[in-house]
């Protein structure tokens, strides 16, 4: 069989925004300390696709509060086939997330914008480097 990858659809499946302090956090110095985690999952679906879900969790405190939560899960439908177990692995852990990770990137960017927080510029991820530490789905 050949090898082939293709995108089939890239879309946000969740979102979710939290500002607990609400307007008290526009009061305070801004001096936030931001903890991001990412998690990847994925699951077989018809056809012979793949869903990769990129979810990136965002959690800022300031001045000892809570400035916001967000959570955002971007996902796409992805065609993988012809390749070894391990290829397909590191496409699902790696390839995807690396394609996912803009969309979820300008996503909580634009959420910040609406809560007028200050922008987060989350830096580059090298998923390729990272993979083995992203599985979390057997």
């Amino acid at each position: 069989m050949p090898q082939s990858f293709a995108i089939r659809q890239i879309y946000l499946k969740d979102m979710s925004y939290q500002a607990p302090t609400g307007a008290a956090i526009f009061t305070r110095e801004w001096a936030p300390e931001v903890k991001v985690d990412l998690k990847v999952s994925h699951e077989t679906i018809a056809g012979g696709l793949t869903e990769v879900v990129l979810s990136i969790s965002v959690v800022a405190m300031s001045a000892g509060s809570t400035a916001y939560m967000i959570e955002v899960m971007q996902a796409g439908v992805f065609q993988i086939a012809g390749y070894t177990a391990e290829q397909v692995e590191k496409i699902i852990y790696a390839t995807c997330p690396t394609i996912l990770f803009p969309y979820a990137r300008e996503t909580i960017d634009t959420i910040l914008m609406k809560g007028r927080i200050p922008a987060l510029i989350l830096d580059p991820i090298d998923f390729d480097s990272n993979w083995q530490s992203l599985k979390t789905s057997r």
